[in-house]
């Protein structure tokens, strides 16, 4: 790259070239005139000394100007924290100032680093190297603020700006990593606390076969009680955010005990004594079922211990039953699979189903 034209060195060898030439024409005017004199005068020996003397200033202005005048190879390194670009340049410039100017390199004062100090002169294949100052954000406690700096980490950064971080604090990037030019640095401030809390765990209804117990009874073996515990937490936060809930200590209060509820399996022989009956069924095959969930019968009553499936055309829906070896049951029900002299019976458990599986009984109609 070449001067752009016209500045103030280019003016100034212009001028220096313009007095050279004249100078020049002075010095031969002198010289022939000597020469004449040198013939018809014996003392003519001073002007030609004078001449001579013209000749070696001439000689030397001369070369200062051609020193000036020759470009001169110049490289500029600028570092913009992203990358580095290099550039070469053909400048007549005879200082460093004068050459940052002449050829608008991107350099600010008192901002940018540079490695010649601005007075300098301009040597051939001298190389500038150039830091530029770049910007920088930094959020920290709900501010964003955007710093200048030279090439820095981000620790450098925080501290230049006063921003004190706490023993758990988090900066991102890390303290050590270098920044660059648009980065942004992130300060999050981190609490840690202690907190205490009272967790009641709610017993469970476990059930177990009595065989002491007839099918159909009942009773509360061990009654259930809520547990309670106190458990301790460490709580972090960050920027007030929770973002971790750790247990740190747990202490039983009560302890949680389940409820047990004992169910009968053994089956009854024969029937009541007085008994009042309307109808009786004999030989009639009572296969036991048991349905998970909530089921409802035809009849409209929840499907439970109690009630049974009928064959409606042989005993009318809603009928009281009582039947030997199960005990008292509403006709609740009707199947597709229960014609005559057939009854489902209900069963709180599914073990009841194994003990009483299928067998013949009489079956009482009481109304």
């Amino acid at each position: 790259m070449i001067d752009k034209p016209k500045g103030k060195i280019e003016h100034f060898i212009e001028d220096a070239m313009k007095w050279f030439h004249e100078l020049a024409d002075e010095f031969k005017e002198i010289f022939d005139a000597g020469k004449e004199e040198a013939r018809a005068h014996r003392n003519a020996h001073p002007r030609i000394a004078r001449a001579a003397s013209a000749t070696v200033m001439l000689c030397a202005c001369g070369l200062i100007i051609v020193g000036f005048a020759t470009p001169k190879t110049v490289i500029v390194k600028i570092d913009d924290s992203r990358k580095v670009s290099t550039t070469v340049y053909e400048t007549t410039s005879t200082r460093v100032d004068s050459f940052i100017e002449n050829h608008g390199i991107d350099f600010v004062y008192g901002q940018d680093i540079i490695n010649a100090e601005l007075y300098d002169g301009i040597t051939d294949e001298m190389t500038i190297s150039i830091i530029k100052a770049y910007d920088v954000t930094v959020k920290a406690d709900g501010e964003e603020t955007t710093f200048r700096t030279l090439p820095a980490t981000a620790g450098d950064v925080i501290e230049e700006l006063g921003i004190t971080l706490g023993d758990m604090d988090i900066a991102e990037p890390d303290l050590n990593e270098p920044v660059r030019d648009g980065d942004v640095i992130t300060v999050k401030r981190v609490t840690k606390e202690l907190v205490t809390e009272e967790v009641r765990t709610d017993y469970k209804v476990v059930y177990q076969a009595d065989s002491s117990l007839v099918i159909g009874e009942t009773k509360v073996a061990q009654k259930g009680r809520t547990g309670i515990e106190k458990k301790t937490y460490e709580i972090t936060r960050v920027d007030g955010k929770k973002t971790e809930k750790k247990l740190i200590e747990s202490e039983v209060i009560k302890k949680k005990r389940d409820k047990i509820i004992s169910y009968g399996t053994k089956i009854l022989s024969g029937k009541p004594a007085g008994l009042k009956y309307k109808e009786k069924f004999t030989h009639v095959r009572a296969v036991s079922y048991y349905f998970g969930g909530n089921p409802v019968g035809a009849y409209g009553l929840p499907c439970e211990y109690g009630t049974c499936a009928v064959d409606k055309d042989l005993i009318p829906l809603g009928s009281l039953l009582y039947i030997e070896g199960y005990g008292y049951a509403i006709a609740n029900d009707v199947g597709s699979a229960i014609k005559g002299k057939t009854v489902d019976l209900y069963m709180e458990k599914f073990s009841q189903c194994v003990i009483w599986g299928a067998r013949w009984t009489t079956v009482y109609v009481i109304e």
